[in-house]
């Protein structure tokens, strides 16, 4: 199947220390899932919970206080709270037991560091829309929630306008969120969950790629389908002022693929066969490390109406 390399970063770059360097992706979903690890990230949560939990004594009025909302935003804010710490606090002890499994298998096992780096299924990996709707969803909600207890606090207050202006922020945030969620379900819809064959088991830096897409439904309606292999380095970037910390995710690597609709009217039922020559001179996958770097490939399909996101990942490991 003839194939173009379309992508203007189609050779490896040199490693340098300096991740500037290379290409920022925009909205790319990270693998790691705060800009925070280990201790840090549980005595982060651990504030955030204690908020929740006054909250909740004060809707159960255990502590006498003139409540200032409803009690059913209480609770709502409470849960808010406590949910955003427990997930701090999860991922900063989840992330300190992954630390202390990897350096056990990896004294083990030192010549097979994919075994201690992430769940592998040798076979392939696959994308499901489903769960990714799940997590909009969750988003969604969680600012509308927000956006409720802003209203509320506008409402006792109406002339607060830092209120309303916030207001008037978090509306947009939330019709954002809920039209990505809504374009999502139209995927789900339309094209089904996709996979990822691996014809090998890991991949090797400096050896070849060969892996099988298979998309389920609605395949030949696309009139264009690119897919890349890239390597992606995740990095805890500060902001100007030291107060807050971001991910962002670097392409330290990127060679793409493009078939046209002709092509893609060819492909059967045992999917599209790939193969990407893998460069040498490139970081390992390492998803157990926070921040992480890992390859994936990306899928885009295009077509009238909406088309086809997928992201899978591959396993792509210096090997001895």
């Amino acid at each position: 199947m003839p194939t173009d390399t379309t992508s203007p970063v189609a050779e490896a770059r040199p490693e340098v220390r300096d991740s500037a360097a290379f290409p920022v992706l925009r909205n790319h979903r990270t693998q790691t899932e705060v800009p925070i690890s280990g201790w840090k990230s549980v005595f982060w949560g651990l504030p955030f919970g204690f908020a929740g939990t006054l909250i909740a004594l004060t809707a159960l009025n255990e502590i006498t206080v003139r409540h200032p909302a409803p009690d059913w935003l209480m609770w709502a804010a409470s849960g808010l709270f406590l949910g955003g710490g427990s997930v701090y606090v999860i991922h900063g002890l989840g992330d300190l037991r992954r630390r202390a499994d990897w350096q056990r298998s990896a004294a083990a096992r030192p010549g097979k560091p994919w075994l201690a780096d992430y769940p592998w299924q040798h076979e392939g990996i696959g994308f499901s829309e489903g769960d990714e709707m799940l997590g909009r969803l969750l988003a969604a909600l969680s600012w509308t929630l927000i956006l409720w207890l802003f209203a509320w606090v506008g409402i006792l207050n109406p002339d607060g306008w830092p209120i309303w202006a916030a207001l008037c922020l978090f509306s947009v945030c939330c019709l954002m969120l809920w039209a990505r969620w809504a374009v999502g379900i139209v995927q789900l819809i339309r094209y089904g969950d996709g996979s990822l064959s691996y014809g090998d088991f890991p991949f090797r830096l400096g050896g070849s790629l060969q892996a099988t897409l298979r998309v389920p439904r609605r395949l030949c309606g696309m009139y264009e389908l690119t897919i890349a292999l890239r390597c992606v380095q995740e990095r805890f970037v500060p902001s100007r002022d030291g107060r807050t910390v971001t991910i962002v995710c670097y392409e330290r690597y990127r060679n793409a693929i493009q078939l046209n609709a002709g092509q893609l009217a060819g492909v059967g039922q045992s999917g599209i066969p790939l193969e990407f020559q893998v460069p040498e001179r490139q970081p390992s996958t390492n998803l157990s490390a926070t921040p992480a770097t890992y390859w994936e490939i990306e899928v885009n399909g295009k077509a009238r109406g909406r088309g086809y996101d997928a992201i899978f990942l591959v396993p792509i490991y210096k090997l001895e």
